[in-house]
């Protein structure tokens, strides 16, 4: 049994579908959805949601996110007609978007492309992701009461508390890391990096947990946004995951630094470096019987 999920934030409930029953109906907590096998969610996956995952997932239950939210308009407008009949409505509507993931995943089922579509979430992810966030969130604050002192702003936050809680977070980052990917402490060996590097490490561990086609060195250059625009309008339509882009960069600037290169990171550096662990990921997996 599968059921089509749009999420919600906050007090606000969860608007699914069940297209066995062909009913839409509302949870306040996706656990709720613990009879269900399959779980599709939309895009957002929000922080109150993790722990609610955790449990579906120990369960053996199949859970996974759309990973296209850019085609939205696209996908509202190739099933208006399906959308208008269903739901009486084609402008956004929580039951509209519900059913939009499904029928976004019964055309992909039978075009044989639902992979492209849907992306599965693991125990490495519900564990791993939240924390990755936590630390985004924190060095963005870092950064604003950082740039906010150099022009003489006093924003009453102490600078060195939250550069020792990003620290401390990015130590929990690793030391997960290590305990929940496999083979991570031997792609860290191979690009040469230690335990005292942690900001190397946790670059490492945020790209091996955000970039899903990690064996793929050509869907990575298109999901890390490594190409350059070739028209006007190509830094428009461009997409990718500014998440996992960004701890690539954070690896990548750790490494320069280590090998002595105070600059920033040029394309050549970006590709050469992905390249690497693409190569130890693969020989990795091949080892584990994974490939």
């Amino acid at each position: 049994m599968r059921v089509f999920v749009d999420t919600a934030w906050n007090s606000k409930r969860h608007t699914c579908y069940d297209p066995i029953k062909d009913v839409f109906f509302e949870v306040d907590s996706l656990v709720e959805l613990k009879d269900y096998q399959e779980m599709y969610l939309d895009s957002s996956i929000f922080p109150n949601m993790w722990q609610q995952l955790r449990e579906i997932i120990n369960e053996g239950k199949r859970v996974y996110y759309f990973a296209k939210p850019w085609k939205w308009k696209e996908i509202r407008e190739r099933f208006r007609e399906d959308l208008k009949n269903k739901t009486g409505k084609v402008s956004k509507t929580d039951k509209g978007d519900a059913y939009l993931i499904y029928k976004v995943y019964e055309l992909s089922l039978i075009k044989g492309n639902t992979h492209k579509y849907f992306k599965p979430l693991t125990l490495i992810d519900v564990e791993m992701r939240p924390l990755l966030m936590r630390e985004s969130m924190l060095y963005r604050s870092l950064q604003r009461v950082q740039g906010a002192g150099m022009i003489g702003i006093d924003v009453g936050v102490d600078v060195k508390i939250l550069e020792k809680m990003v620290r401390d977070v990015r130590r929990e980052i690793v030391d997960k890391a290590f305990k929940l990917i496999p083979g991570f402490i031997d792609v860290a060996k191979g690009l040469g990096l230690d335990m005292d590097d942690i900001n190397g490490l946790t670059g490492l561990a945020g790209l091996l947990v955000y970039n899903k086609f990690i064996t793929s060195y050509k869907k990575s250059i298109k999901f890390l946004g490594l190409y350059k625009a070739t028209s006007r309008d190509a830094r428009k339509i461009k997409k990718y995951n500014s998440r996992a882009q960004r701890y690539l960069l954070m690896l990548i600037n750790a490494i320069l630094w280590k090998n002595g290169e105070c600059r920033r990171p040029k394309y050549k550096d970006i590709r050469k470096i992905l390249k690497i662990v693409i190569e130890l990921e693969k020989k990795l997996m091949g080892s584990l019987g994974r490939g």
